[in-house]
């Protein structure tokens, strides 16, 4: 599933090395926005822009978008998560690593401080959604050669799918692979053999694809993003850069 299926671009990255069927699994619908703080025309023609292909020309809109959101929501809120992750996917798809990894690192943050005391640093506190946000930064630091921090966070998303679905589901098979081409990344042959071996003994129990309510399963659903009416100077911001152009 490509990010580019409809006019709004996808909450969450799907990383270049990811399996095919894994990937399927993360594309989840996007979110309704948490806060309509963060809707504006500027992130909405960004969407556009991504969902047709055009990632450089989305790169400004998007900027501009969650610059708004920022001054509106604040900087420090969940409900400009959406916009970040929006920006750190145009980053992605422009080889952009590095910034990449900056807006996907705050995400997590944001996420990390807005639990409860004590929890920030459990597995059950990436749930239900913050997995797919450390899936995508451990891919994004393979794609830096960062493989040592690509592997902690596989492991540790790993074991939040083991926690969420158990050690047998077709999930972990994906997980166990991911894990096991970092490990070969890395030189460390001896650790790759037996993690292939688990998921290959998962992948052998049943004939199942990864299931297409996996993001359900994890309680990633969320409704579909509702119509919020637009502040004058927000078109007028859309109008202006629209101008630049």
């Amino acid at each position: 599933m490509s990010h580019r299926s409809n006019g709004q671009i996808y909450r969450y990255i799907l990383a270049p090395l990811l399996g095919a069927t894994l990937a399927a699994a993360l594309a989840w619908p996007r979110p309704a926005f948490a806060d309509p703080c963060a809707e504006s025309p500027v992130a909405r023609r960004a969407g556009e822009l991504y969902a047709g292909g055009d990632s450089r020309a989305a790169l400004p809109y998007a900027r501009i978008g969650l610059k708004f959101a920022e001054q509106h929501c604040g900087g420090q809120s969940t409900a400009i998560v959406a916009l970040l992750a929006d920006l750190a996917a145009i980053h992605q798809d422009l080889e952009q690593y590095g910034a990449a990894e900056e807006l996907l690192v705050r995400i997590i943050e944001i996420k990390q401080a807005a639990l409860p005391p004590g929890e920030g640093n459990k597995p059950s506190a990436a749930l239900p959604n913050m997995i797919i946000d450390l899936d995508n930064l451990a891919f994004i630091y393979g794609a830096q050669g960062k493989f040592t921090q690509a592997g902690k966070l596989f492991e540790t998303v790993l074991a939040i799918a083991e926690q969420v679905v158990g050690r047998d589901h077709i999930i972990v098979s994906q997980a166990l692979r991911n894990l096991a081409e970092n490990k070969r990344a890395r030189g460390r042959y001896d650790e790759v053999g037996p993690l292939l071996a688990r998921a290959a003994e998962i992948e052998a129990k049943t004939d199942d694809d990864i299931p297409t309510n996996w993001a359900a399963k994890l309680g990633l659903i969320a409704p579909e993003p509702q119509a919020v009416g637009f502040q004058s100077e927000d078109d007028s911001l859309l109008r202006m850069l629209e101008t630049d152009r």
